[in-house]
């Protein structure tokens, strides 16, 4: 007989080690096959599906208890065992046998713990009836020595197992170790193993009367069906027995059957009397349970009244209007000292009618006809409410504005600049700022008529203001008024009057928007909160609202609260989004607040062109230096108000420009011209003095004008040089000459001024090279006529036949020579003295002498080398001996 696996020590260590780590002790590890039944087909043990698995038994000794386990391993893909399932054999309460498998080998566990009874459990199939029994023995004898109790069995022959245990019995005995407290607990280890608990599942007296009842019959023990047959036909002969006895004692039964009649009397009476009292009981229970009924039926219904009763007191409080509040809504003032009587009344109204909307009310109370009556009334009251305050409002607001441009002492006078101050008129509209918001919160299409109330009232003032304030700063700005003519030809203009200082002139415009600017910033943020436009703070607590940092009129600072403080009326304004359509609706009321204010800047900018046009540049610096500090959307018309400014003097500019442009140009219809024109050096004075200017990002608006002046003076330039061909060129480079010369310096540091420069730098060569190459080629005609019909014969034959060509013999070479060079320094000379007699800028006859002899040196170094390879035997004056000729001279 093959091995059984319940005596593999490689299984048994597999085993340990798959379940390291939890102090659980195998007692016996055997291979099994697992499969599952199917319900209602238990003849198919669907052995198809049949999954190798190891069942182990395992021990846990935690002081005085011990704890018995089934743990069940599969194999994983590398073949070696893990854990799957772990069953406490403390809940083992049926162990059975399948009937359908003929070879017996298969059998089930029932556990009471497991969560699902109706899932079929597990089959387990051994290899043999031998390894069954002995799983099954040693399970049951865990379960008695360990837990004292014995699972259900069924399916197995118990005198079957009793034998077999027998069989198997071994002589080794079985140890039992003392614990602590003296109670005694069978440990079972891998030398019981083959030790059967046959003598655990009987007594030793069952035991004695088994063997003594075996003894009396000669069979053999394979005969134990036949055995069984006896058993069962003696077991009926004793049941015989039994019955002859009992029939043999019949007068006693006869005595316990009439005291058996006489107690069945006595209960028929009795329970004829209890049907009596269930009768009459049920009926009182009948009697009772309507009683109780119409009572819980009257204690409901006060219930629901006195609930009824306070619903309705509550709705009776909702649709109550306090007198108090009804005066103040219908006729009260709007005086300052009742404006707390009037806030309140309006956050009443504001309840009470959001009381009987939907979301607050019940819609059971929506459609009752009171409340329909009391939502009327309120409306009412909240139209009459509105009118009056509006209409009250508005009168207020013009009566502020009113009072303050009646008082001359608000603004500005003869010899005294004064800066507008609304502290007073923000404080008095702010004691009114909570209610314009619960006038918002009760009809938002109110606020429309109140913004144009305001901005017109306002708009009054802020004009006037500025005017005022314009007026008196013009007239009290004393600067000398500059000449617009910079540029134009005739000399009469004088240039002292150029240099005077007329920085006083940008002085008064940059007070101008010092004091504006953040005062209408102040207004639009004022107006934004004050009007309940939900739009983001324009001005920050602290920000500077204007591009200035210092300077005594930027003391804006010490207002900022009181400007601001607006923000704090409501906390439920201080909301970070920004509503597009209130943001639009905010631009079209402020463009009504701040129309016109816009004329007298623009008169002050004229102001300042018509004195000095160069302080164009630097008011676009300054008014670009506000507009770039002017981010918050709600302040879009002062930006557009700055924008309009600097595309004012832009404009300014631009004209000033255009008029210097055609001073330029006038210089092309005067009479012939020598000499530097008087533009060029004009300009240099011009540029330098637009260059002191420069403020911030008038860079770009300077620029420009450069281009245009330059631009225009070169086509200038060039046009009057061709009136007289004959000297163009020595024009061209007197005058680009001057233009480098005036603007070296300015040039380093303008990057605009350095590319014309340079421009006018090639004009420059060009013009040098086109005239030394005239007075040389006048002085030198033959020379170098002879020497181009020499270079113009080369392209077409060779060297050696240039001598037989007409025209080009030696002998024509020797005439050429003695005509051209006998008296080449009395040429020279002449060369000299032509130069010098065009220029009228002595200072550039030096370099002028200088490119001039070193181009006749060029020019003649290459006719030496033509006379070389052409005539190899004809002697010349050489190359050097030209050139000291030209440096004695």
């Amino acid at each position: 007989m093959a091995k059984s696996s319940a005596d593999d020590e490689e299984l048994k260590r597999a085993c340990e080690a798959a379940i390291e780590g939890t102090k659980q002790k195998i007692v016996l590890s055997i291979r099994v096959a697992k499969s599952h039944g199917i319900w209602g087909k238990s003849g198919k043990l669907g052995r198809h599906m049949a999954k190798p698995r190891v069942l182990a038994l395992s021990t846990k000794s935690k002081g005085q208890r011990t704890k018995a386990f089934l743990r069940v391993l599969k194999y994983s893909t590398g073949g070696v065992l893990e854990p799957a399932k772990l069953y406490k054999l403390k809940h083992l309460s049926k162990v059975e046998v399948i009937a359908n498998d003929p070879s017996g080998c298969t059998f089930t566990l029932g556990f009471d713990n497991l969560r699902s009874q109706s899932v079929t459990p597990p089959q387990w199939t051994m290899r043999n009836i031998d390894d069954r029994n002995r799983l099954l023995f040693c399970i049951l004898n865990i379960c008695k020595d360990v837990l004292e109790r014995l699972p259900k069995v069924v399916g197995i022959d118990v005198v079957e197992m009793a034998l077999w245990a027998k069989e198997n019995t071994p002589t080794v005995p079985k140890q039992i170790n003392q614990q602590d407290g003296g109670h005694v607990a069978a440990t079972v280890t891998e030398s019981d193993l083959k030790v059967t608990v046959e003598r655990e599942l009987v007594s030793q007296a069952e035991e004695e009367d088994m063997e003594a009842l075996l003894g009396t019959y000669v069979m053999g023990i394979g005969e134990a069906e036949a055995f069984s047959e006896r058993l069962k036909r003696e077991l009926l002969a004793l049941e015989a027995a039994n019955v002859h006895a009992i029939l043999e004692s019949e007068p006693l039964i006869e005595e316990v059957l009439q005291g058996l009649e006489a107690a069945t009397n006595c209960v028929d009476d009795m329970d004829e009397w209890l049907g009596i009292f269930n009768v009459k009981l049920r009926h009182m229970r009948e009697d009772i349970e309507s009683i109780e009924t119409r009572n819980n039926k009257l204690e409901m219904q006060s219930v629901n009244n006195v609930s009824l009763i306070q619903e309705l007191d509550k709705l009776l409080e909702r649709l109550r209007v306090p007198s108090e509040y009804a005066a103040c809504l219908t006729g009260g003032s709007f005086d300052e000292a009742r404006m707390l009587q009037n806030i309140e009344a309006c956050e009443w109204l504001t309840g009470a009618l959001r009381g009987l909307q939907v979301p607050s009310l019940d819609p059971i109370y929506a459609n009752m006809r009171a409340v329909k009556e009391k939502r009327t009334e309120l409306e009412k009251l909240k139209a009459m409410f509105v009118r009056r305050a509006s209409e009250f409002l508005r009168n207020y607001f013009a009566s502020l504005v009113d009072f303050m441009i009646s008082d001359k002492s608000y603004f500005s006078q003869r010899g005294q600049l004064k800066r507008p101050d609304h502290a007073d008129l923000r404080y008095k509209c702010r004691t009114y700022a909570r209610l314009l918001q619960h006038l918002k919160g009760l009809d938002k299409n109110c606020l429309g008529p109140l913004r144009k109330a305001y901005c017109s009232s306002l708009n009054l003032l802020l004009r006037r203001e500025a005017r005022e304030f314009a007026n008196e700063l013009r007239a009290s700005t004393k600067a000398s008024r500059n000449p617009t003519v910079w540029l134009e030809a005739s000399t009469g203009s004088s240039q002292n009057a150029h240099n005077a200082d007329t920085s006083s002139v940008s002085e008064a415009y940059a007070k101008m928007l010092t004091i504006f600017i953040p005062l209408l910033v102040d207004e639009s943020s004022f107006f934004a909160h004050f009007m309940c436009f939900e739009v983001p703070a324009l001005v920050p607590p602290g920000g500077a609202a204007n591009g200035n940092k210092g300077g005594n009129y930027n003391d804006a600072n010490d207002d900022d609260e009181d400007d601001l403080g607006i923000m704090d009326i409501d906390e439920n304004d201080g909301k970070a989004g920004k509503n597009s359509a209130d943001l639009a609706a905010l631009n079209e009321s402020l463009q009504d607040l701040l129309d016109g204010i816009q004329e007298d800047f623009y008169a002050v900018v004229d102001w300042a062109y018509k004195i000095d046009p160069l302080r164009c540049i630097s008011m676009h610096g300054i008014t670009e230096r506000y507009l770039s500090g002017q981010k918050a959307d709600a302040a879009g018309f002062v930006r557009l108000l700055l924008g309009d400014l600097e595309s004012r003097i832009s404009m300014q500019f631009s004209r000033f420009v255009d008029e210097a442009c055609h001073q330029i140009e006038r210089n092309e219809r005067n009479v012939r011209q020598t000499g530097v024109l008087s533009y060029i050096p004009r300009f240099a004075t011009l540029a330098t003095r637009m260059e002191q200017y420069i403020q911030g990002q008038s860079r770009d608006l300077v620029d420009q004008a450069y281009t245009k002046f330059v631009s225009i003076m070169f086509v200038t330039l060039e046009k009057i040089a061709q009136t007289d061909p004959k000297y163009a060129d020595v024009f061209l480079l007197e005058n680009y000459a001057a233009f480098q010369n005036s603007l070296y310096d300015l040039a380093n540091v303008v990057p605009t001024l350095a590319k014309f420069y340079h421009q006018a730098s090639e004009a420059y060569e060009q013009a040098c090279t086109r005239h030394i190459s005239m007075i040389i080629f006048y002085q030198f005609e033959k020379l170098f006529q002879f020497a181009r019909k020499i270079e113009d014969l080369m392209y077409t034959i060779t060297p050696e036949e240039i001598p037989f060509q007409l025209g080009l013999s030696k002998m024509d070479l020797r005439k050429m020579l003695k005509s051209s060079l006998s008296g080449v320094d009395k040429s020279i000379s002449a060369m000299y003295k032509r130069l010098q007699k065009n220029l009228t800028s002595e200072e550039l006859l030096p370099s002028l002498w200088d490119k001039c002899k070193k181009e006749f040196l060029d020019k003649y170094e290459s006719f030496a080398q033509l006379v070389a390879k052409i005539y190899p035997n004809e002697s010349i004056p050489s190359v050097s001996e030209m050139r000291e000729l030209l440096a004695s001279m």
